[in-house]
């Protein structure tokens, strides 16, 4: 089940008016459990029991650190270890399944179908997981209690508006206000339905329709450099809008909840420097990262007396930006991108460029700013590409361009990324306009949500496709 299709819509409806119906905050917690079960386990119910499954794992060992203090520590380890062992193995399923087959039909004679190519592995494991692991973390320093409550615990960590694509909220906020009663305010509504337009208009009408020229380009066998260009400028648009549409509806139905959940973006395109970036782009794994990996490598660098100031400050972001590559996929490619924006952030601060660094004059700023978003810009090229020898291929073999046709498509898209650019920068314009433009913003998002529908009740956009 997807925000985006009638049957979530009906489904969330549904849920709403129960949710309201009777405002208990035992009956809403219970209901939000019920609701993100049917809402996880629509494709595969199964899914339902590794979910529920380790978080009641996750909430046996929580009480168990606060209990026996000797053993938390033990108790942490084991939960990581558990947490990261599911995550590894949903996500390298794939490359273990021919050992895994091998092992099961050579030792027990069990026929190699068992782990079937078929199989629907669960979703959301990377975004839950990292929830709990968190947790766990705080529990162990002792800057949170262990919630005793299984059912407002298992419906923070399965909390269907975030289950699949976060955000990744902390305990301290989400999973207190689940402790807290909500009644139902007109400004639930009001901080609900501009996120929802928005939402629904930058994924069915921009990214969705972004994507299909970028699959075009990065499913080519032997694009030329140009292609590569205008193919990872449509990409750096698409991921931007398809990732935080997704925070903008689960932040939208959050709210009609009477809940609120975390900003992912911040407009990360504006960044300056590579720790800028990842201070604006999906915020809530950025700061899990910094809170739970940099700050305490850094920590530990800083203690360590023999290894000479620059490695020790280069460590940090490396072994970060390494692990954030391994989280976002199983391909060498996100290791190279990861390690990419490492150097990035290790090579600006040994040239003193960190934190809020900003020239003094326009020109430098707009410099700075050309530079980072061109890194931007081929990391997401690095992120998207096929293999690295494709890249590797269109980078050093490909010409610039095979035919003056190929430059007539290539601006094609480019214009066609434009024109969708221009469509989100007007939000951002119409947004910042003085309070009293009112009828303006009314307008934008009656003509926002007048385009969703007519896409979403369309066929595919067909019309974008070209012959290369």
């Amino acid at each position: 089940m997807v925000f985006a299709s009638y049957e979530f819509l009906v489904f969330f409806t549904f849920v709403l008016a129960l949710y309201w119906i009777f405002p208990k905050r035992n009956w809403q917690n219970l209901l939000l459990l019920v609701s993100s079960a049917v809402f996880y386990g629509w494709i595969a119910p199964w899914h339902v029991l590794v979910l529920f499954g380790s978080t009641v794992m996750d909430y046996l060992l929580a009480l168990g650190m606060a209990r026996w203090k000797s053993r938390s520590t033990a108790l942490l380890w084991i939960g990581v270890t558990l947490n990261l062992g599911l995550l590894a193995f949903i996500k390298y399923f794939v490359w273990l399944r021919p050992p895994l087959n091998v092992f099961f039909t050579e030792n027990f004679g069990v026929q190699s179908g068992i782990f079937a190519t078929h199989i629907i592995l669960p979703l959301g494991v990377s975004f839950y997981a990292l929830k709990k692991i968190g947790y766990l973390i705080d529990i162990n320093r002792g800057s949170l209690k262990p919630e005793r409550d299984l059912i407002a615990f298992a419906a923070y960590i399965s909390f269907f508006p975030q289950v699949f694509s976060g955000p990744i909220d902390r305990p301290q906020k989400l999973l207190a206000q689940l402790q807290s009663a909500r009644y139902w305010s007109g400004s639930n509504f009001h901080h609900a339905w501009t996120l929802l337009v928005m939402g629904f208009f930058k994924k069915i009408v921009i990214a969705d329709t972004v994507n299909v020229f970028v699959d075009q380009v990065f499913l080519m066998q032997e694009p030329s450099k140009v292609f590569l260009i205008v193919g990872a400028l449509g990409f750096t648009l698409q991921i931007l809008v398809d990732f935080s549409s997704y925070t903008d509806l689960s932040r939208g139905f959050a709210f009609l909840l009477g809940l609120q959940t975390a900003e992912n973006f911040n407009k990360p395109y504006l960044a300056l420097t590579p720790g800028e970036f990842w201070n604006r782009w999906h915020m809530s794994f950025s700061f899990w990262l910094r809170d739970y990996v940099f700050f305490p490598l850094r920590r530990a660098m800083l203690k360590t007396k023999r290894i000479p100031e620059f490695v020790s400050q280069a460590i940090p972001p490396l072994v970060t930006m390494f692990i954030s590559g391994l989280w976002h996929g199983t391909g060498f490619t996100f290791i190279v991108w990861g390690l990419y924006y490492g150097v990035l952030i290790a090579a600006y601060q040994w040239a003193g460029i960190r934190g809020e660094w900003k020239p003094e004059n326009r020109i430098g700023r707009f410099l700075a700013w050309l530079v980072m978003f061109n890194f931007i810009v081929f990391g997401w090229a690095i992120f998207r590409a096929g293999s690295l020898p494709w890249l590797w291929n269109v980078l050093i073999v490909a010409p610039f361009s095979n035919t003056p046709a190929e430059l007539t498509a290539a601006l094609v898209i480019l214009t066609m990324t434009a024109f969708y650019a221009l469509l989100l920068l007007a939000k951002h314009i119409v947004d910042q306009t003085s309070p009293d433009r009112v009828n303006l913003r009314a307008f934008y998002y009656a003509a926002a949500a007048a385009l969703t529908v007519i896409f979403m009740n369309s066929s595919s956009p067909d019309f974008i496709y070209f012959q290369f």
